[in-house]
């Protein structure tokens, strides 16, 4: 989440190009190793055992290293032991542009100084980012108005970005939350759940974000808006609905899901929209609950 945020400010500001930008987020990403890989790596879980895991994940949300305690795969010295192992990943990004040399180390020394200053983010906020710490994260971004369910908001929306890292291989860029009170273009992507309450949530997306995301889930190579892309960010959106549901009803909510539904024209939407920057662009997360 750092290094999206960093990599942002760096672009915004100049000292990188958009071609420099999305070729040091790849060389950032060789730095993280997943734990799977790790686990094989140290002869600790098989890869049919990791396979497992993965399925696991598309129907809890749990970590991996928590999924694998609960198998007997892992202990959790082991998880410690792995999590070690893994690079910084904040310091991924900083490192990728010394390496290319687009900055020298006194102009990136400038340039993180200047970031702190410029976003006024807190100890807590950075601290935050540089860990992962999505929960964390979405309560100190994000400022929902006081009601009756406001951790829904929180939940949903933390829950949205975990479920981008794990099954889009996004590194998702938060940004604050405004009131959807006006048109939006683009596709929507929109699903309620009713039952204590009316859970309304969407995705805004432009063609290609479409495109990208259909293709990222299905794991298909797609060129263009067709059946088989909208039926597959619809897909996403509904199995994310379906963890987030499973989530609540730990908590005593009871909601139906209603099937997913694409509109391809200009809507007119209430809620909350939340921007998020995604590798193929900007999307907004739509969300109301009443």
């Amino acid at each position: 989440m750092y290094t999206q945020y960093l990599g942002q400010y760096l672009l915004n500001t100049s000292l990188i190009s958009a071609d420099q930008l999305c070729e040091l987020l790849s060389l950032a990403e060789l730095t993280h190793v997943k734990l799977g890989i790790l686990a094989i790596n140290n002869g600790l879980m098989t890869a049919n055992q990791v396979e497992e895991v993965h399925g696991l994940q598309r129907t809890m949300d749990r970590r991996f290293g928590e999924i694998a305690i609960t198998k007997g795969y892992l202990t959790q010295t082991q998880v410690d032991s792995l999590l070690s192992q893994q690079d910084s990943r904040h310091l991924s990004l900083s490192q990728a542009i010394i390496d290319k040399g687009y900055l020298t180390l006194s102009q990136l020394e400038t340039a993180l100084t200047q970031f702190k200053q410029d976003t006024q983010l807190s100890t807590e906020q950075l601290q935050a980012m540089q860990t992962g710490n999505l929960d964390e994260i979405v309560r100190l971004f994000l400022d929902f108005p006081t009601n009756d369910v406001p951790q829904f908001y929180y939940d949903y929306v933390a829950l949205f970005l975990k479920n981008s890292i794990r099954f889009l291989n996004e590194r998702p860029v938060l940004s604050w939350p405004q009131p959807l009170n006006q048109t939006a273009d683009g596709w929507y992507i929109s699903q309620q759940a009713i039952g204590n309450y009316t859970v309304s949530t969407g995705i805004i997306l432009s063609d290609a974000g479409l495109v990208d995301i259909a293709g990222r889930f299905s794991q298909e190579t797609l060129t263009h808006v067709d059946e088989l892309a909208k039926d597959s960010v619809s897909e996403f959106l509904n199995l994310h609905n379906g963890i987030f549901l499973i989530n609540v009803s730990d908590k005593g909510f009871n909601l139906d899901l209603h099937p997913p539904a694409i509109t391809p024209n200009t809507g007119h939407y209430t809620g909350y929209r939340i921007p998020i920057t995604l590798s193929s662009g900007h999307i907004e997360l739509v969300l109301s609950i009443s």
